[in-house]
């Protein structure tokens, strides 16, 4: 195993400019396309699009990535950032018709989250090919990033219009692409990781989506009670602007909750290198699925902004814990040829969630309310929580 100090300032780097990118796009979707005159409804349409065009995306390019060796992801990490980039020029500067900004958006909010998985298999690349980087550590300052720009967003739109944020998020993306550039190339065939369990002549042929999800025992289950989990997580953050102004807050008051949020994640994912050395990452995305639940029940039952602080704060045990566990669980789990494709179907299934979490969220937030919005938000933490304690594996 490689120590290299600079690597890891490298990857912590970014995930903290993809997590500053992924709020601006995303935690503050609702404040810039409320301003832009879109409904609820239409916000949820708008996020649901992207995520379905994330969701056909991430597999088709994980498995090209795996099975193709010229195909390199630094290559095609580069590329998506460059299209976004391009498409948020337009979006800053040209749009100036509603069909327009919305196509826009849901383009740049899609291409966003098709390298979130991506981001994250270019740092195991490295860790299989025996370099030493804390995952955990690396996902830590992305949370920080994501906190900060939150908060300061916050006060920003307090005094200035939500148009600033697509400006704002091409200049992070111009950042984003200098530093994926200066990654250094890695020869995946020297890659150490878990024998294939496939002969070695059927690893280049093509497999289809439900032949790969039946080669590991109950991943099937554990993808759909992500996808559970993700509907309410997506309830709660698409709409917590809603949430919060229905509480008597502001725009301020809504970027200290994403702030707060964020800040209890650095826990959890800054020691996750110790808590995987006291359990299995099986476990703690066990232990976390059932904070999902909890933290669901918070915002059901939240009548004030101290309340919703609460239900905030645990952020650290629930999606903070999920997200590194679920990374090394797959990586652990996937032989060497399915590692990168394993990534984008977890990350899929939550875009799956997302999907429907979005559309059903809109829809009830302008028909029946805020209340029945996140009472259906509860049950499916409650479903997606029975999902993943049945189908984890806890051994790994």
């Amino acid at each position: 195993m490689i120590k290299s100090p600079s690597l890891n300032i490298r990857f912590s780097s970014l995930q903290g400019l993809y997590w500053m990118c992924f709020c601006v796009l995303y935690g503050f979707a609702s404040v810039f396309l409320l301003e832009k005159n879109f409904d609820n409804q239409g916000i949820g349409f708008i996020l649901a699009a992207s995520n379905i065009l994330s969701v056909i995306m991430q597999p088709t390019l994980g498995s090209l990535i795996d099975r193709l060796d010229k195909l390199s992801l630094k290559f095609v990490l580069s590329s998506i950032v460059i299209l976004t980039i391009l498409l948020l020029i337009l979006l800053s500067f040209f749009s100036n018709t509603m069909l327009l900004d919305a196509l826009l958006y849901t383009l740049i909010a899609s291409l966003t989250l098709t390298l979130q998985p991506l981001i994250n298999s270019l740092a195991f690349e490295q860790i299989n090919a025996g370099m030493v980087i804390n995952y955990g550590l690396t996902r830590g300052a992305g949370s920080l990033s994501f906190g900060i720009t939150s908060f300061l967003l916050g006060q920003l739109l307090s005094r200035y219009n939500a148009s600033i944020l697509p400006i704002i998020c091409l200049g992070l993306y111009i950042l984003l692409l200098i530093l994926i550039l200066s990654f250094p190339d890695v020869n995946t065939n020297d890659s150490l990781s878990i024998p294939s369990i496939q002969p070695v002549e059927k690893l280049f042929t093509q497999e289809s989506t439900i032949a790969f999800i039946k080669k590991y025992k109950h991943f099937g289950l554990l993808l759909i009670g992500i996808a559970f989990l993700f509907l309410f997580h997506t309830i709660v953050n698409t709409y917590l602007v809603q949430i919060v102004s229905s509480l008597g807050g502001n725009d301020a008051d809504f970027g200290l909750a994403l702030t707060i949020a964020t800040i209890f994640e650095l826990p959890a994912m800054l020691g996750f290198g110790y808590l995987q050395q006291k359990f299995k990452s099986g476990k703690m995305l066990v232990f976390a699925s059932i904070f999902f639940v909890i933290r669901s029940f918070a915002f059901l039952f939240s009548t004030t902004l101290w309340m919703l602080v609460i239900a905030q704060v645990l952020q650290g045990f629930a999606f903070a814990v999920y997200t590194p566990a679920i990374s090394y669980y797959v990586n652990k789990l996937m032989s060497r040829f399915d590692k990168i494709k394993g990534q984008t179907f977890v990350v899929g299934a939550a875009t799956l969630g997302s999907v429907f979490g979005s559309i059903i969220a809109g829809w009830l937030l302008d028909s029946a309310g805020i209340t029945v919005m996140l009472s259906v938000g509860s049950v499916s933490a409650f479903i997606g929580s029975l999902l993943v304690i049945y189908s984890v594996r806890t051994d790994i």
